[in-house]
Parts: structure tokens; C-alpha cells; sequence
């Protein structure tokens, strides 16, 4: 038996192509126990992937193929700066170091708790008030994560290994090691991930390509004489043999080049697709126990996220009050303000609002943004809420909305309902001038350990899609232009029937090549992650 355990989805960004449904949806219908999902250097879909393979009755693993650094001091490993390293979380420590390693990488640091905010670290949301960092810089910026970072956050992680590539060698044809295996600089890297991992270090193999036979054969004769178990993998970028058209295709687009010019190692082999199980038995016919550790490996992941439970920072309030109690005591000081005098129904709107609050512990909450919007006042920032926490009393007698629910006729229950426990979101315009500045107060404050950026993701839609992908077929840029500034506004998924509708879109020449193909390739990119 076999289960894919290094999968890329499209959050791989412009390298995979499969969505994590649809690496799901292969794996249930291959009739495969479990299946992982292991994007490089970043987990951005790790919780829908685990909740929707629940959902399916997959065994979900979470992982990420993450650069570490290679320490081999060897002529022929000198094109091998770092090693992609496959990393599973087998418990809920695993996962937490998952998250500290990708963090790491993706900062260049290597102390969490001592990060310096750059002023520009933030970008604004599509929603205002919130925060967003570049997935496409940070990826650039990161740095190979390196052996001591393992060390410190090994706990509870599997690792698959592959052999670092080593340069070309024409006078080694014959497979052989001119020294002995345990000899060699590759087993000594080994050995040092062996001292950190122990008996879940696995080497990893692959059969993409003819001239893996010796990779495989050099990787045996390691793990035998370094007792290190070997695992087959497919290093899968798609799902459909025919889908090695689309990788290189957003590839391409990621490197600036063209499907002409690509090459590896900024693409894998047309082999790395979702393979089904008796694919891989061909692959590996003599030794079915490197197909059965996978088996071994995912029984071993056992991960058990604690998904829905509201965790709330903690707030200072003064000796003698608790949360509830302190944003009682502002809220009715407020009101005592902006209420002149008191009604009966102001009085019953604010004490419903604020048992609402109490019934689902959300006081900390309400008292963080209140300090927040606050602090902007007194450093003269504008900054009010917006959308639907304008809807709540609460918010306007703490000074963070400056609309009247009851003048308006507004609906609390529009922003909170005592029915449904989800944390409200209270969105906060912020002047974009000095919006940094009160950034920096937050991370400041809170320290960086406690504050997190909102990651989003542009998806490619129609006329981005079939503009990339016939840049990088090779269409000069005026014939680009001229046919996608007649396309519509449609989702990608709908192009094809609206030019054949559309009265000036009719003569396009979609059923010609190369267009034929381009738009088959781009309907087949719709939605998908762009860094």
C-alpha cells in the first residue's frame, strides 16, 4: 500500500497547480487512507486542508517542504545551497513547530521574540483596517532555515530527506561513491539530521526521470550503512499527467521566462503527477517495503487541531475589576456622555448588549480594540470602526464607533448575535499616513510574539489569466493586448461562453492555436494563489 506524503497545491505559489480540494478529492477516489499536503515553505492552507479531509474521511497531514540549509563543504554539491526538506506534524507540538520553522524562514531571523517590525511591513487589506504581508517578498526574502532551527523545533516532526542534487559529473557515470558511504560529506549531513530527528528521519525517494537510478541506488547504500529507513514519494505539482503543460505555465509566469526556455530545477519531471498506487508499485517494483513506510509514516501522524475555541489576549484593567466588570464601568461612563439623560431604552439596549458580550467572554476583546482606537486618538490619528460595528451601543459608548445604533434604527444582532459564538469583527479605518506608526505601537505593546499579519492572496481571474499565460507561450505583447482588452469581466470558468455569445468577441480567435491552448491552460488556472 502507498499514500502520497509530499503534495503541492497551488498555494505552493506559481509551482503547484492542484487546489487542496482537488489533491483531496484524488486521494478519496484512489481510496487512499490519508494524504499530505506539504507546500513549500509555507503552511497558508494547512487548517482548510485538515478540516475539509476530515469532512472527506481522509486522514489529513500537515507539512511543508521547507528549504534548510546544506552543510556540505564539497565540490560537487557547490549548486546545492539548501536541501528541500519534507516535514509532517505528527501532533499538535509538530504542528507548533511547523509554524515556528516556516515563521523563521520567511523572516530571515532567527528569534521569534526579538522580531523588529520594518515601518513598511504592512500593506492595507482589501478590508480596511486590516493588515496584509507579502507572500511574494517574504518568500524572497526568506533564507534557508538552518540545522540549529531543527534542532530547536524538531519535536513531534517527521523529516523525508532527499539526497542533495549534486553537480553534473561526467567521469562518474557508473554510480559509484569514491568514498564510503558512512565516509562521505552526504552521510555526515545525514548523521547531523539523524542527532536531531532519531528514528523519524527517513530518506526520501523519487523515479521521475531515468537518471534517478543512481540517485536511488546511492540512497540505499546510505541508509544501509547509516540505519536510516528509505520512503517513496512523487514530489506530486499536479494531478493529471497532461497537467505538466500547467505547471510549467505558472512556473514560467513566476520565473519571467518562457514555456521554451524553462528548465529544471525551476520545474519537476512530467512524472510528478497524483500517481495511483499501482503506478508507484511500477516505480519501485523491488521493494515494496519503501512504498509500505509511507503507511508507516502517516499511522504515525496524529494531529488534532483544537479548531473553533476563541482564545483571547489578555488585558490590563485596573485592581478590583475584571474584564466584564471594567468594560461595564466604561461603557455606562460612556453612555452617561453621549446620553443626556439616560432613556429607559438606552439603558435596556446597552445592558442586552453587554450580556451578550459576557455570554460569550468577549470583554478582552472589545477592550483591546477600544485601547487600540484610543491610543490613536491620543497620538491625533484618525481611526473609527466601519461596516457592522457601528451596529452595537457598546462600540459607541467606548468611543470606537461614532454612530448612534438607536438613531439609526440599527440591529445589534447584525454585529453580535447571542446565537452564534463567532468572534465579531470589528474593522478599524485607519489614517493610511500614519497607519504604520500605530502599527508599530501594537507590536510594541503586545510584543511581536503576540501579533500576527493577515495574509491575502490574489487569484488569478480572466483577463490576468490569459494575459500571463500567453506571455509566457511566447505572444508578442500588442497581440496580447489587443485580445485580452476585448475579453469580459467574467470568471475565468464562464470565458469560453461569453466570447461566443458576446457580438465583439465573436472573431477572436479562440478555436486557432496557440489561443486554443492558452485559454484551456488559463480556464484551468482560475482562482488559483498568486504570491
Amino acid at each position: 500500500m502507498f499514500v502520497h506524503l509530499h503534495c503541492h497545491s497551488h498555494y505552493s505559489f506559481l509551482r503547484g497547480v492542484a487546489s487542496p480540494d482537488e489533491i483531496i478529492a484524488a486521494a478519496v477516489e484512489q481510496n487512499m487512507s490519508a494524504v499530505a499536503l506539504t507546500d513549500t515553505n509555507g503552511m497558508y492552507a494547512a487548517v482548510p486542508f485538515y478540516t475539509k479531509a476530515k469532512h472527506a474521511g481522509l486522514k489529513p497531514i500537515v507539512g511543508v517542504t521547507l528549504d534548510v540549509k546544506c552543510r556540505i563543504s564539497s565540490e560537487e554539491f557547490r549548486n546545492s545551497p539548501s536541501v528541500p526538506i519534507t516535514l509532517l506534524a505528527m501532533d499538535t507540538d509538530g504542528y507548533s513547530n511547523l509554524c515556528q520553522l516556516t515563521t523563521l524562514r520567511q523572516l530571515g531571523t532567527t528569534k521569534l521574540a526579538s522580531l523588529a517590525v520594518p515601518a513598511n511591513a504592512g500593506k492595507r487589506h482589501a478590508t480596511p483596517g486590516a493588515f496584509t504581508q507579502n507572500a511574494a517578498a517574504a518568500e524572497t526574502d526568506g533564507r534557508p532555515a538552518a540545522l540549529e532551527e531543527l534542532a530547536k523545533h524538531s519535536r513531534g516532526i517527521i523529516a523525508l530527506c532527499p539526497l542533495p542534487a549534486r553537480v553534473h559529473d561526467d567521469g562518474n557515470r557508473t554510480g559509484t561513491i569514491r568514498r564510503a558511504p558512512h565516509q562521505s560529506p552526504v552521510a555526515i549531513y545525514f548523521s547531523q539530521l539523524k542527532q536531531i530527528f532519531a528514528d523519524r528521519l527517513y530518506i526520501e525517494v523519487q523515479h521521475l526521470s531515468a537518471s534517478d537510478g543512481r540517485t536511488i541506488r546511492e540512497a540505499e547504500r546510505l541508509g544501509r550503512a547509516l540505519g536510516i529507513p528509505l520512503v517513496v514519494t512523487n514530489n506530486v505539482h499536479f494531478l493529471r499527467l497532461e497537467e505538466h503543460l500547467h505547471h510549467r505555465a505558472v512556473n514560467a509566469i513566476r520565473t519571467g521566462g518562457l514555456l521554451t526556455t524553462i528548465v529544471p530545477p525551476e520545474i519537476t519531471s512530467a512524472e510528478a503527477w497524483f500517481k495511483p498506487v499501482a503506478e508507484m508499485q511500477k516505480c519501485f517494483p523491488d521493494h515494496p517495503e519503501w512504498l509500505e513506510a509511507t503507511i508507516e509514516i502517516a499511522d504515525g501522524c496524529n494531529l488534532q487541531l483544537e479548531l473553533g475555541k476563541l482564545i483571547l489576549p489578555e488585558c490590563s484593567v485596573p485592581d478590583g475589576e475584571s474584564a466584564f466588570s471594567y468594560l461595564w464601568k466604561l461603557s455606562f461612563d460612556g453612555a452617561r456622555k453621549r446620553y443626556k439623560p439616560l432613556r429607559p431604552e438606552v439603558l435596556s439596549r446597552l445592558t442586552h448588549e453587554l450580556e451578550v458580550i459576557e455570554h460569550w467572554k468577549l470583554a478582552p476583546y472589545f477592550l483591546l480594540v477600544s485601547e487600540i482606537v484610543q491610543e490613536a486618538r491620543r497620538r491625533g490619528i484618525p481611526a473609527i470602526a466601519r461596516g457592522s460595528a457601528a451596529s452595537s451601543m457598546v462600540t459607541y459608548c467606548l468611543g470606537i464607533s461614532r454612530v448612534c445604533p438607536l438613531r439609526w434604527g440599527l440591529y445589534f444582532e447584525r454585529f453580535l448575535n447571542e446565537r452564534r459564538g463567532d468572534c465579531p469583527d470589528i474593522d478599524i479605518d485607519i489614517c493610511g499616513a500614519r497607519r504604520d506608526e500605530l502599527l508599530d505601537y501594537v507590536y510594541e505593546h503586545w510584543g511581536a510574539e503576540h501579533v500576527a499579519m493577515i495574509g491575502s492572496f490574489i487569484t488569478m481571474h480572466a483577463r490576468l489569466a490569459v494575459r500571463e499565460v500567453a506571455k509566457v507561450f511566447g505572444v508578442p505583447p500588442g497581440e496580447v493586448d489587443r485580445f485580452t482588452k476585448r475579453l469580459p469581466h467574467r470568471p475565468v470558468r464562464e470565458i469560453l461562453q461569453a466570447i461566443r455569445q458576446l457580438p465583439e468577441c465573436r472573431d477572436l480567435p479562440i478555436d486557432e492555436e496557440p489561443w486554443k491552448t492558452i485559454l484551456q491552460v488559463a480556464r484551468r488556472l482560475r482562482s488559483r494563489a498568486l504570491p
